[in-house]
């Protein structure tokens, strides 16, 4: 960031923080020193309407709340007005906001008496913080939650493309921060058994634990629609450039062999992703941009689709529609880490010609869809709420 736009940041800030009429910090008259407290760091609001892993750590934070921790949520650059603020403070959670009160949440933290845990959430929040935290909270534990590897989507997307330039450099950056900065956390969560076995190169064994996303059925499986009444497909994205390039994938190599078939089939994108795609203006291909209520799609499409072909972490798209009991069709990559079975749980195949078939075959063949529905529940077995009570009693013991 230039000088000069630092610059204007800072005054456009300023006068933000001078024209809110309150100037406290929300909930913090909550605080009970008698409880213990954990502080949540990310460098953005948390926007759990807007991805996956926001409303995974919304569900980690809630859960704490429920065992008597007073819980604070500290981010960059954040107000009153924002929507996620107000609503985590509907939840009773202390939200660190921009005031004249203190200088920044590092301050902010000096006037807190104890704080026992703090929770890095990813690598951006993790190296940002680390060291000044440390000198601030020496005496608290540190939770590394990584959200996903970092280093190895890179690394795989270095694989797809590598002629880019700065696809090495984050490779390098987060190889650093996930394999050597790391290692100065008390724990270090891993999505999946399978991220937690490539960590184990890098971090001690006592260290590393597996907290995968949180999931439950939101809906029966008697009041879901039939089959002969469901239409269209749907993928969920986010501007994460995994996700771009599997909607150009899925475009490009995909639909056109599934359109031969039946050119009929609508693919609903959800998601604020238009802006990185000017060049696909077919009406088949309907951009919904952000949806609040995103119930419906899921309740009325046939399947969801997940064609990623580089990324790393456990996909939390495929755990919502397991959710509503969505038949899905993904590549190995969307399956890594959620224990997946091809044909039992959801359909896994690897090549653009492959997964047009798999498609195609779900879409038509009755049988097949029903068996992946009526598996929907063990599929997020893993995710449940129970896992995340077994990982909080060795973290709150600690």
């Amino acid at each position: 960031m230039g000088i000069f736009k630092s610059i204007k940041l800072y005054y456009q800030k300023k006068e933000v923080i001078k024209n809110q009429s309150d100037q406290s910090i929300p909930n913090y008259n909550t605080y009970n020193s008698s409880n213990k407290t954990i502080v949540f760091f990310n460098l953005s609001m948390p926007s759990p309407d807007q991805d996956s892993g926001s409303n995974r750590l919304k569900e980690i934070i809630l859960f704490y709340k429920s065992k008597g921790y007073n819980c604070i949520i500290c981010s960059k650059n954040t107000f009153r007005t924002n929507k996620d603020v107000i609503d985590f403070s509907n939840l009773g959670i202390i939200v660190y906001v921009e005031t004249n009160q203190y200088r920044n949440y590092f301050d902010f933290l000096k006037s807190i008496p104890k704080v026992d845990f703090v929770w890095y959430y990813g690598a951006r929040a993790f190296d940002y913080n680390l060291k000044k935290i440390a000198r601030i909270l020496p005496r608290s534990k540190s939770v590394f939650d990584m959200t996903d590897i970092h280093f190895l989507r890179y690394k795989r997307a270095i694989e797809l493309d590598p002629k880019r330039i700065s696809l090495r450099k984050n490779y390098k950056k987060f190889l650093f921060i996930e394999t050597k900065l790391a290692q100065n956390a008390d724990f270090v969560i891993t999505v999946s058994d399978f991220e937690k076995e490539i960590m184990a190169k890098y971090i001690a064994d006592n260290k590393l634990i597996t907290l995968s996303n949180i999931h439950y059925q939101k809906s029966s499986i008697e009041e879901v629609l039939p089959f002969e009444e469901r239409e269209d497909i749907i993928f969920i994205g986010s501007q994460h450039e995994p996700n771009i390039d599997a909607i150009y994938y899925l475009y490009n190599d995909i639909m056109p062999i599934v359109w031969e078939k039946d050119n009929t089939i609508k693919v609903n994108i959800i998601g604020n992703v238009k802006d990185r795609i000017a060049d696909i203006t077919d009406s088949r291909f309907i951009f919904h941009g952000y949806v609040p209520d995103i119930e419906p799609f899921f309740k009325s499409n046939k399947l969801m689709v997940a064609p990623l072909r580089y990324g790393a972490g456990v996909k939390g798209k495929i755990g919502q529609a397991f959710e509503y009991h969505l038949p899905v069709v993904t590549s190995p990559v969307g399956a890594e880490g959620m224990k997946l079975v091809h044909k039992r749980n959801a359909l896994i195949y690897n090549t653009g010609e492959e997964f047009a078939t798999g498609i195609i075959e779900l879409y038509t063949d009755k049988k097949l869809w029903l068996e992946l529905q009526q598996n929907s529940e063990e599929s997020l077995q893993p995710f449940s709420v129970q896992v995340l009570e077994t990982i909080f009693q060795r973290i709150d013991t600690f």
